[in-house]
């Protein structure tokens, strides 16, 4: 059985981290964006930039965000977003590795 293994959550952060230079932060070369910055009240984001956010997450590391799982507390900060996808991905790893139950 194949198992999945999530990714690092630094792995995770340091990828949202490019991916938001090279879409947000592109003309900005010298802005420092931290672990722990916001995204949302900083600026770097917008409402439409977090609709964006959430499927770069989903399409780069194979999850679902459902709507309410849409909050700041999950994609303000970088290290938000790592632990939130880290958290998602043992989720996920953990359910395919349980054998089906068959009624």
């Amino acid at each position: 059985m194949n198992e999945i293994t999530p990714l690092p959550e630094m792995e995770i952060v340091d990828r949202t981290r490019s991916w938001v230079r090279e879409n947000f932060l592109y003309m900005r070369t010298d802005w420092k964006l931290g672990g722990d910055d916001p995204m949302l009240g900083s600026g770097v984001i917008d409402s439409v930039g977090v609709i964006e956010l959430v499927e770069f997450l989903q399409r780069t590391f194979g999850i679902d965000i459902a709507d309410e799982e849409i909050t700041e507390t999950n994609l303000d900060s970088l290290n938000a977003v790592g632990r939130f996808v880290h958290q998602k991905c043992n989720a996920r790893s953990g359910a395919e590795r349980r054998p089906r139950q068959v009624a």
